[in-house]
């Protein structure tokens, strides 16, 4: 693993995410002439009656909401956290973009047009635990500029649920409470917790004396996220990656647990977001992610 690696400051947002960067985008393009709110409109109705879907209800904007699972509460308001899964797919069923299986949830302040506008409108109406399937106008997606894997002016459906709505977030709660349910359904043991939230399970026992502060560890490592996407690894690197303990040269969760940890000894440790990047997204790594690393520490010095 490099410094570079570890000072890296790359920002990468969900689709989701990309509305007011895509809006802003829309005036560059060629003017074009077609109705697009009244296919769109004939689109969504053609697809409401072929699958036979009820409950939905459609707002002046022409976004249509059926609330699938009632929450309970008030509603989100402008400027509050809200905390979401969701699948987003094209009306031929195709899914571009979901978190539905993933232990990370997508946090986002309503009302700062952030989000594309049927998300900033559609959040509005739903309060926490509920769920619901938006469809969506191309006006209140991503228009005429597309959006990866998304054509442009194209209709979309969001399947989404309300995890929570907050002013501010317990991500050291949160994160506990994750990395617990992730040792739980991952049946692992062997897992000691230390007082600053790291797990850490040692697979197989090394000689001699832990690595002290000012020493130089030596490691191979392979970090990926709790759903396991890898996102760095050195296991076929020639030699390991080396770094002095304690003096702040990589994340907090690795100056701590190579602490626990002496020459040949293997381990894994799971860092709540804290110890990792904590609300910055690095490379891959989303901001406030948890993070696995089955690591290796082959020397001392």
């Amino acid at each position: 693993m490099s410094n570079a690696f570890f000072r890296s400051r790359l920002t990468q947002l969900p689709l989701s995410l990309l509305g007011l960067f895509m809006l802003l985008l829309s005036a560059c393009q060629k003017e074009d002439n077609t109705d697009y709110a009244a296919r769109d409109e004939a689109s969504i109705q053609t697809y409401i009656a072929d699958n036979k879907l009820t409950g939905f209800q459609r707002q002046p904007s022409g976004l249509y909401v059926a609330i699938t699972q009632p929450g309970t509460g008030p509603t989100a308001q402008k400027n509050q956290l809200v905390s979401a899964k969701y699948s987003g797919s094209f009306l031929n069923g195709t899914v571009f973009d979901s978190n539905t299986s993933s232990y990370s949830l997508l946090d986002f302040p309503l009302g700062q047009n952030i989000m594309i506008p049927a998300w900033e409108e559609g959040f509005t109406l739903l309060n926490k635990g509920a769920k619901a399937t938006f469809l969506v106008p191309s006006a209140l997606a991503y228009r005429e500029v597309g959006a990866g894997p998304i054509p442009p002016n194209t209709v979309l459906r969001f399947d989404v649920e309300v995890v929570d709505i907050a002013t501010t977030i317990d991500y050291a709660a949160r994160d506990e409470a994750t990395i617990q349910k992730y040792i739980a359904d991952k049946k692992l043991t062997g897992f000691q917790r230390q007082p600053s939230g790291l797990y850490i399970a040692i697979t197989q026992p090394g000689t001699g004396a832990n690595a002290k502060k000012g020493q130089t560890a030596a490691a191979r490592y392979t970090g990926t996220t709790l759903d396991g996407k890898v996102f760095d690894s050195n296991t076929s690197a020639t030699s390991p990656f080396s770094f002095v303990v304690g003096n702040g040269q990589v994340i907090a969760g690795w100056d701590e647990g190579f602490t626990l940890l002496n020459k040949g000894s293997k381990a894994i440790l799971l860092l709540p977001s804290s110890l990792a990047y904590g609300n910055r997204a690095v490379s891959t790594i989303p901001a406030n992610s948890i993070l696995r690393f089955d690591v290796e520490l082959a020397d001392i010095k």
